[in-house]
């Protein structure tokens, strides 16, 4: 059992694995058809959430492990930049907040922006090709 402070390492992957989710409806206007994680933290994953639970998030997302945090369809991929992977401990409170984000408080609670050089869009062109 972890017993250490702060969140568990599966919201971490699960917080990043939504940045990149989300990012792709914002560049495409459509969720994505897969998600990667790193090779590391998908079986990590795997291991701290179990595989019944894991199999169903895995079919709804698309999860498959990858080299990166990326989501991708038709339309491209975007992949988390550095700055997102390292950024993602400041959402979660457990390093200071990078400064470029902004925090707005809601009466649901706090919201945050990411700043747009968070990903990087690979567009493809109607015929499938890399723009």
């Amino acid at each position: 059992m972890d017993l250490s402070p702060g969140p568990s390492p599966a919201v971490r992957i699960t917080v990043l694995l939504r940045m990149a989710s989300e990012g792709y409806a914002d560049a495409f206007g459509t969720d994505p058809d897969w998600v990667e994680a790193p090779a590391a933290e998908h079986d990590s994953l795997h291991d701290l959430v179990g595989h019944a639970q894991f199999a169903g998030v895995a079919d709804h997302i698309g999860l498959r492990r990858g080299e990166r945090y990326r989501a991708g369809g038709p339309a491209g991929t975007i992949e988390l930049a550095p700055a997102a992977v390292a950024g993602v401990d400041g959402l979660l409170g457990q390093a200071p907040m990078p400064p470029e984000v902004l925090v707005e408080e809601t009466p649901d609670g706090p919201s945050y922006q990411v700043p747009d050089t968070w990903f990087v869009v690979d567009r493809r062109e109607a015929g499938g090709a890399q723009i």
